[in-house]
């Protein structure tokens, strides 16, 4: 290879046959670039087939038994059962990287919002630069973002949805303005309202909204302050634009930082008589970057960084299709616009760089064009293919920005997504069906709608899954666990029971097992679960879903009502929540890795590389082997996979 370079194109989600087909109609032609002039291979990734897992497992060439990054989260040994750990955080690798073996060779690195490089300090300034480090995945409730200090909020005369985290759509009144000085021009008695940023989850502030008509055509403006003075007004701004980004002191329970939010008016009607005022999430404003000052450098050319997009506001309603459309291109922009100013600007033989859009459009839409979903609507389909392949196209228009930022003579790109995605039909709420197979005991307060008012009964409890119950789930046994009830020679004995309850799911529609396998910690490497240095984090039992299915991890609420007006609430007896087209998540990866549309891709372009597609599906741990051969560094230590030598015979390396 000598002196040649790596770019490594992260795209979570990004499906092998929807890039093949977009490219085919001509929405993917930098990505087609590199398909002309490199090698394709389907890849089959890990299990469980979740982010982190998949990037730490394409970086390491090791899976979740060898790497430490089971699932979602994390379980240490000794910690209560329904303790954990975020799995994005760096911290819980335990095993080698590519960067890591490069820097053997004093080669230097740029990570640009790579998951599982959180907290900064993994690249020091002598190694490389690294900017930011996504991922804070979907179940925003579990524990707070890694860069985000609070979640979007809405506030508005009606009573919207809130699918994620009780308090964020608040439902208001606004009256006629009163004690103002230093208003703006009005042509209509001036609105006012008031608000707090943000409304839950952390301790927020307390904001002045006025809403005015800048016009005689009615309300149009809202103007938002720190008290009722004008000349202390944070945002003036019309319908659909962005306010500027203010940055507050944030203080939450374990730390108190910076952070950066701006407002939108998603709806305002000329007679004032409806409205909706968006507050975005609450990013970190300190510094996210090694060295610090690449922070400033790249905001003054791609803006803040915005840790993710908002698909919960266009499934609960909030905002359009349109503007939700406009939010994931934004992101796609600051990712296309970072990334290139980084490789032109700064030294560096390995790049990987990261994009998460195309995973959370798939999310939400994914059985809107899968005619086996439970929710597809033919009437819909166009609507969710055109949304699903703009943010492909919005994906790849920055794709060809990076290249044009590197020296493809002397660079090899691999475009490479994590996993595939399957259609979701239903969120089966497996706390419940542990506990009708009386392996789980919890008390539900009934006094809250908060998801978190669930407490694990543990003298009654033989297992607990790990949050947010998908892949994993741990027997409370005595002697290694704090509250363990389990005796060690009823251990087995325990597995059969869960394994029973798992495949005892049925649809409750056609009656068929939900779950498509289930076995024993003895057995996962069945699914490619080896006994290395995170073995103690594996389940005790390990399951996959069918597609179709994604567990639910809460117990909700709900109220009986009678004949006669009055209601008593009780714990939710239902077993399954319905997925709703373009109302809650609808795509899902969770499984078995083998199946033809859990597969992930890579492209692997550059110098000497022949056009080439493998005929059958790679491993996801074979890329950094084969990587590391073609760099002429040492296999990452840990790494389960192999060479993938007939990729590498497509490459003549003396170009």
């Amino acid at each position: 290879m000598g002196d040649k370079k790596i770019l490594f194109l992260g795209l979570d989600a990004a499906m092998p046959d929807l890039i093949k087909k977009f490219v085919a109609e001509g929405h993917m032609p930098n990505t087609e670039k590199l398909m002309n002039q490199g090698v394709f291979s389907r890849l089959e990734t890990v299990f469980p087939p979740l982010t982190a897992a998949a990037w730490t497992a394409i970086v390491s060439g090791a899976g979740a038994g060898t790497n430490g990054v089971p699932s979602l989260m994390v379980k240490h040994k000794g910690e209560e059962l329904d303790h954990w750990h975020t799995s994005f955080d760096r911290n819980e690798v335990l095993c080698e990287t590519l960067w890591d073996v490069a820097k053997k060779r004093g080669k230097k690195t740029a990570l640009i919002n790579w998951p599982v490089t959180f907290p900064l300090g993994g690249i020091t300034e002598d190694d490389g630069v690294q900017l930011a480090g996504a991922l804070n995945p979907p179940f925003r409730y579990f524990y707070m973002p890694l860069w985000d200090c609070a979640s979007s909020a809405v506030f508005s005369n009606q009573q919207l949805h809130c699918n994620q985290i009780p308090g964020r759509a608040v439902e208001l009144e606004a009256k006629e303005a009163k004690g103002w000085s230093n208003m703006p021009k009005s042509y209509r008695i001036p609105k006012e309202f008031e608000i707090t940023v943000p409304p839950t989850y952390i301790e927020g502030y307390r904001m002045q909204v006025l809403i005015y008509a800048s016009t005689d055509a009615g309300y149009d403006r809202m103007m938002i302050a720190k008290t009722k003075d004008g000349a202390e007004a944070v945002t003036d701004i019309g319908l659909g634009e962005y306010g500027p980004w203010i940055i507050k002191n944030f203080k939450a329970r374990d730390y108190q930082r910076d952070g950066r939010f701006r407002f939108q008016i998603l709806e305002l009607t000329q007679d004032g008589s409806r409205f909706k005022l968006y507050q975005s999430s609450i990013n970190m404003a300190e510094s996210y970057s090694v060295p610090a000052s690449l922070t400033q450098e790249v905001e003054a050319v791609a803006g803040p960084f915005m840790e993710v997009d908002d698909p919960w506001a266009f499934m609960d309603g909030w905002m359009s299709s349109d503007l939700y459309l406009e939010q994931l291109g934004l992101h796609a922009d600051w990712w296309g616009n970072a990334t290139e100013y980084i490789l032109k600007n700064k030294e560096w033989d390995l790049a990987f760089s990261w994009v998460g859009t195309i995973d959370h459009i798939e999310h939400v839409l994914y059985a809107g064009i899968e005619p086996r979903a439970r929710v597809y609507d033919p009437q819909k389909a166009d609507f969710c293919w055109d949304m699903i392949r703009q943010v492909y196209k919005q994906v790849d228009d920055n794709i060809g920005k990076i290249l044009d930022a590197v020296n493809l003579d002397e660079t090899y790109v691999v475009l490479i997504s994590d996993h595939g995605m399957t259609h979701l039909d239903w969120n089966p709420y497996v706390k419940q069906h542990l506990k009708n197979a009386h392996l789980l005991d919890y008390v539900l307060d009934l006094s809250t709608d908060d998801p978190s008012n669930l407490t694990i009964n543990w003298e009654k409890t033989k297992c607990h899954p790990l949050e947010p119950c998908h892949a994993h789930i741990f027997i409370n046994l005595k002697g290694r666990d704090p509250q363990g009830i389990v005796d060690p020679e009823d251990y087995e004995k325990v597995q059969q029971e869960i394994i029973r309850a798992l495949y005892d799911m049925k649809d409750p529609e056609t009656g068929e097992s939900v779950v498509a396998l289930a076995i024993t910690k003895e057995e996962s490497g069945t699914l490619g679960i080896f006994e290395g240095p995170g073995y103690d984090r594996v389940g005790d039992v390990i399951y996959a879903w069918k597609p179709g299915y994604m567990s639910h991890p809460f117990i909700y609420r709900t109220a009986v009502k009678y004949r006669d007006g009055s209601k008593r609430v009780i714990p939710n007896p239902e077993l399954y929540e319905p997925a709703v087209l373009c109302g809650n998540f609808t795509g899902v990866h969770l499984a078995l890795p083998s199946l033809h549309d859990m597969h992930a891709v890579m492209v692997l372009s550059g110098p000497g590389v022949e056009k080439y597609e493998r005929k059958y599906a790679a491993k996801i741990i074979d890329v950094a082997p084969t990587i590391s051969k073609l760099m002429n560094i040492e296999v990452p230590s840990a790494a389960e996979g192999g060479i993938l030598y007939d990729i590498l015979d497509k490459i003549n390396t003396k170009r």
